[in-house]
Formats: C-alpha cells, sequence, structure tokens
C-alpha cells in the first residue's frame, strides 16, 4: 500500500475556511459529566497551531447512539479551550440553520466546533460509494461553505461514513501526517528483525494481519498473547479450557484449518506462550501451557516465562509492533505481563535505537499509565485503523485522500 494524497502543507491556507475531522473522542465520566483524559483534544490543540490563519470549524464524534457517554461535544469545545490560544466557539446543532450561521460567521483566528456528528443519524451509514456519501444532505449543505476539508481522525480511517470520506475534496491533516509516515516506515521498508506483540480481543484481525506480514517476508517473529493466542493453541489441539475457548469459538470454526497450516509454514516465527495466568485467591498463578486446560478458568495475562522469552525476542529486533495488550491490565492481578512487554519496547528503543510503534487503543492506554508513553518512538491513534492498514487493506481514509485531492 503506498499513501498518495495532498497534505494540508502543500496548500495556501491563509485566510481560508476549512473543515477539520479529528478523532477527539473522550475517556467521560458519565457520572458527573466530565472528561477523564484528553490526549485527543491536546493533540487537537496542537495540530491547530498550524491553522491560526484560518476559520476552523471542527466536526467529530463522541462515542455511539446509545452508550452512555454519547454527549454533545460542548465538554470537548470546552476542554479544547485549554490547549489553543485561538477563540473555541461552540454551537449546539451539526448542519441546520443555526451551524450554518455560525460558520458564516466564524473569523480568520477563530475555532468553531459543532456538535457530535453521529446525533445525526446518517453518519453511521457505511457508504462503500463515496460518491454516494457526498449525495447526503449533510455534505449538500456544508460543502459550499469550506475552502479544504482537512482529514484528521486516522483513529477512524478504518470506517467509510460520511464525515469522513464524503467531502468533494480531502487533504490531510497533521495527525495523519504524521501516522501515515509511520506507517510507511513499518510498511515498505522495516529495519529488521521485526516484532509484532499481539494481545487483546479481534483475534482472527490480529491472526490475520501476522499471516498477511509473514507471507510478504515483513515479519520475524509473532509474539502472540491474549485470544490470539488462544486461538492458535486452540487450533493446534492445545485445550486452553472452556471459557477461553468459548471466547473463540466463532473463529475457531471458520479458521482453524487456515491456522493449522499457516502455523506449520510458520512454525519457527509464530511464538506462542509457554505459560498463562489465572487468578487464585486474588493472586496471579502462572500455569504452565500443558496445564491450562485442567484447570478451566480464564487466563489473564502472559507468565513469567513467556514475557522472559518474548523480552529477549524483542531485544533482538530492529523494529517492533505492538497491537494489544498480552493481559487484561485494567484488574491488578493481570498487570505485570503488559507492563513488562510496554518495558521491553522502551528498553529496546533507547539500548537498540529500535523504531517502536504501539497500536492506539488499549496498549496506548497501557504505556500511559505505566509510564513508558515518551519512551517508544511512537503511539498511533488508531488501533483497528492500524491493523487493518498492516493487513494491507486499503482502508476508506487512505483511499478517499488518493481519490479526492483538491
Amino acid at each position: 500500500m503506498s499513501f498518495d494524497y495532498v497534505s494540508y502543507k502543500d496548500v495556501d491556507l491563509k485566510g481560508k475556511k476549512v473543515l477539520i475531522r479529528p478523532d477527539i473522542n473522550s475517556n467521560i465520566d458519565v457520572e458527573n459529566m466530565t472528561i477523564r483524559e484528553s490526549p485527543r483534544i491536546q493533540a487537537l490543540g496542537e495540530a491547530l497551531a498550524e491553522f491560526k490563519e484560518c476559520a476552523v470549524v471542527v466536526m467529530a464524534h463522541q462515542s455511539r447512539p446509545g452508550s452512555k457517554d454519547f454527549t454533545s461535544l460542548k465538554l470537548h469545545a470546552d476542554e479544547l479551550k485549554k490547549y489553543t490560544d485561538m477563540p473555541v466557539k461552540y454551537v449546539e446543532d451539526i448542519f441546520g440553520e443555526d451551524a450554518v450561521q455560525a460558520i458564516k460567521e466564524l473569523k480568520v483566528g477563530e475555532v468553531l466546533v459543532l456538535d457530535n456528528v453521529r446525533k445525526w443519524d446518517k453518519e453511521t451509514t457505511i457508504f462503500d460509494d463515496f460518491s454516494e456519501a457526498e449525495k447526503t444532505e449533510m455534505i449538500q449543505t456544508l460543502a459550499p461553505l469550506f475552502d479544504y476539508f482537512v482529514a484528521d481522525a486516522f483513529g477512524a480511517a478504518h470506517r467509510a461514513q460520511p464525515s469522513i470520506i464524503g467531502w468533494p475534496t480531502l487533504i490531510a491533516g497533521p495527525t495523519v501526517v504524521k501516522e501515515f509516515e509511520y506507517m510507511t516506515k513499518l510498511l515498505e521498508d522495516p529495519q529488521k528483525p521485526v516484532a509484532m506483540l499481539i494481545g487483546g480481543a479481534k483475534a482472527i484481525d490480529k491472526y490475520k494481519a501476522m499471516k498477511y506480514n509473514l507471507e510478504n517476508d515483513r515479519l520475524d517473529y509473532g509474539l502472540c498473547a491474549g485470544l490470539t493466542a488462544v486461538l492458535i493453541l486452540e487450533a493446534l489441539g492445545t485445550d486452553t479450557g472452556e471459557p477461553n475457548k468459548k471466547a473463540v469459538g466463532k473463529d475457531l470454526e471458520k479458521a482453524k484449518d487456515d491456522i493449522v497450516q499457516t502455523y506449520e509454514k510458520f512454525k519457527d516465527r509464530i511464538i506462542l506462550p509457554k505459560d498463562l495466568v489465572i487468578e487464585e485467591g486474588g493472586k496471579r498463578d502462572d500455569v504452565p501451557i500443558d496445564e491450562v486446560g485442567k484447570l478451566n478458568k480464564v487466563t489473564g495475562d502472559i507468565g513469567k516465562e513467556t514475557a522472559k522469552d518474548f523480552e529477549k525476542r524483542m531485544m533482538e529486533c530492529k523494529t517492533i509492533v505492538a497491537n494489544g495488550p498480552p493481559g487484561i491490565f485494567e484488574k491488578e492481578v493481570f498487570r505485570k505481563g503488559t507492563k513488562e512487554m510496554a518495558g521491553a519496547m522502551a528498553k529496546a528503543t533507547k539500548k537498540n535505537d529500535a523504531l517502536t510503534v504501539i497500536g492506539g487503543g488499549e496498549m496506548g492506554t497501557a504505556a500511559e499509565m505505566f509510564g513508558y508513553a515518551d519512551d517508544v518512538s511512537f503511539i498511533s491513534t488508531g488501533g483497528g485503523a492500524m491493523l487493518e492498514i498492516l493487513s494491507g487493506k486499503d482502508v476508506p481514509l487512505v483511499k478517499a485522500l488518493r481519490e479526492k485531492k483538491p
């Protein structure tokens, strides 16, 4: 995959009215209706420094309809004021009369945040045909009001929704440009050896990403943890216990033969856990793989022998990618493996000058939690989007940027 796009740096933005579509979906304390953590809003504040000579309208989403944290973006607009010296306004509208009027009145050097775009029912519709998205009421109403449309929601790059791909033209914003630079390093000419640490959920998707990179000779070690490890172990006939097997049952049924074939072909490069951890009386219990099935309990982390093995292989590598935590790190008892793997990536960065990239979401949160966020090369803002790109997929935002150059 190649990234072919026009960057915000390639056009003259001075005095222009621009719509920027970032990803500022945030962790909200729904009881107090406050934003707990706002790294994405902070990133937007930093990005706005590139648009000081523009009139900037921000269109974004928070959560999805039906969720407790599906809120307006008033909280986000207030939070954004902490991270930019540009005046920030908010309108509780998306493309109605109030929004249109506020956009028309917006002056250069000001920022206007629109309401949660997912309050519009068509926004959660997937448009494989981009031209159909262009015909929607929101796009038709707002498009004539702007000079440029800035795509900066890398975290939603794999979603073909109107606010992402529906505009008549698109240029890449600061976050997307930086993401593409790192994805290019990983895809086109990664420095070898290369390791991919795989954990968390979405087992089949992560297995496919690993397989794609093994088949294209881009990967030396697939370090498998979480449900991906369970999926592969079960396919190979290793009993991991009913609770674990149930979590991957549908994927196992569909992909068992393919997993067995892939493992046979790449068994020296697909590295499976030697031990896993169960909770026993509130404490960690490291259990060898061949004994896990007998205990019939959920395994929530990699064991100490696996952690040692994974770290040893990471320290051999010049490029390390992590997508998903090896353990259920939200629980204290299952936290150790994830902390050690984030630490190993930081160590490889410092000692070996390795390129270390963490996919967003849970593993990114874990790196922040354990104090390693500044010690790895890059933390992506989009775990799901990064996973699809590393699987060789032409994700909607990449395609739209290529096809909709101004």
